[in-house]
C-alpha cells in the first residue's frame, strides 16, 4: 500500500529538488558572496517539514549542527581542529544513519508491498535525516559534474556502470540470495527515483566522496594508497549492510568494490552514483526483491 499526502509530496518533493539543485552552480549575489541553490531548497524543505509536523525543531537543530561541523571540517586544512571536526561530523553522520536523533518522523511511503512472490513484503520509509545529511555531505565534500566534458567523462565509464551489476547480481543468484524475477510494477519509477535521490547520492557521498576520498588523500604517498582506500570503503559499505545478514553484507562489499572502482577510474562521484543506481534498478526489475525468503 502506498501512502501519499500533501505533506509528504511538499516536504519530500522540496528535498528531492534540493538534491537535484546540488548540481547547479552557486548564485553570485555580489563579489565574494554566493548562495548555493541546494541550501535554499533544503531550507524550504525543512520549513515545510516543520509546518506539516514531519520535522521538529530538534531535527532542524541537528541538521544545522551537522552543517556547521561539515562546513568547518571542509574549511579547516589540517591539525587537531580538523581531526576533531571530522570525527564529530562522522559520529553525527553515523547517528543519523541509525536514526538516533529525535524529531524526524520518517514516514513510510509503502508498507507491506509484495514486489516478488518469493520474497517478504516491503516497507520503504522516506528518511529525511539520512537524505538531508547525505545532501550536506555531497554539497560540501564532493565536486559535482557541471560541464559537458565532465559528464562525458562519466559516460566514458559506461562499462563499469553496466559491468558491476553483471558481476554482483549473478553472484547473488549463485549463492541463493535472489532468483530471476522479471517484473514491472506501478511502483518501479517511484523506486528508481527515490533510490537515486535519497539512497544512491547519500551512500556514495559518504562511502566514496568522503571516506574513500579522505583515505586516498591520507595515503597519497603510498603507491597502493588509492586501492587500499577503495577496499576499506567497500568493506565499510558491506558492514553497513550487516543487519541484513552475512550474505547481504558480502554482496554489498562486492558491489562497493565496483562503486569504488567507478569513482577511482573516473574521478567523478556521478559514475559511482549511476553504478549504484544501475545495480539497484536491475535488482528491482529483474531479480527477487528484496531477497528470497518466505512471504
Amino acid at each position: 500500500m502506498m501512502h501519499l499526502s500533501a505533506a509528504l509530496v511538499m516536504t519530500y518533493g522540496l528535498l528531492a529538488l534540493a538534491v537535484c539543485s546540488s548540481w547547479l552552480a552557486p548564485l553570485t549575489l555580489r563579489p565574494g558572496l554566493a548562495l548555493p541553490p541546494w541550501l535554499c531548497m533544503l531550507t524550504l524543505a525543512c520549513a515545510s517539514g516543520v509546518a506539516t509536523g514531519l520535522l521538529s525543531l530538534q531535527a532542524i537543530a541537528a541538521l544545522v549542527a551537522l552543517g556547521a561541523l561539515a562546513y568547518g571540517a571542509r574549511r579547516s586544512k589540517s591539525g587537531p581542529l580538523h581531526v576533531l571536526l571530522m570525527v564529530a561530523m562522522g559520529c553525527m553522520l553515523l547517528a543519523m544513519s541509525m536514526h538516533r536523533f529525535p524529531g524526524f518522523v520518517n514516514p513510510p511511503l509503502v508498507s507491506d508491498l509484495v514486489i516478488s512472490a518469493a520474497a517478504a513484503p516491503v516497507t520503504q520509509r522516506l528518511n529525511f535525516d539520512t537524505a538531508a545529511a547525505g545532501l550536506i555531505l555531497f554539497a560540501l565534500f564532493c565536486v559535482p559534474a557541471r560541464t559537458r566534458e565532465q559528464w562525458r567523462e562519466v559516460g566514458r565509464h559506461y562499462w563499469i556502470i553496466l559491468g558491476t551489476p553483471l558481476i554482483v547480481l549473478p553472484v547473488g543468484l549463485l549463492v541463493g540470495y535472489v532468483d530471476v524475477d522479471l517484473k514491472l510494477s506501478a511502483y518501479t519509477l517511484w523506486f528508481i527515483a527515490i533510490n537515486l535521490l535519497f539512497t544512491c547520492v547519500t551512500e556514495e557521498a559518504f562511502f566514496r566522496g568522503f571516506i574513500q576520498e579522505q583515505l586516498t588523500r591520507a595515503m597519497r604517498r603510498w603507491k597502493a594508497g588509492p586501492m587500499i582506500a577503495l577496499c576499506v570503503a567497500a568493506l565499510l559499505f558491506g558492514l553497513a549492510h550487516a543487519r541484513g545478514g552475512a550474505l547481504l553484507a558480502g554482496l554489498a562489499a562486492l558491489a562497493g568494490l565496483g562503486y569504488g572502482y567507478a569513482y577511482l577510474r573516473s574521478k567523478r562521484i556521478e559514475t559511482a552514483i549511476l553504478t549504484h543506481l544501475a545495480l539497484n534498478s536491475i535488482h528491482f526489475i529483474a531479480f527477487t526483491y528484496p531477497r528470497l525468503g518466505a512471504a
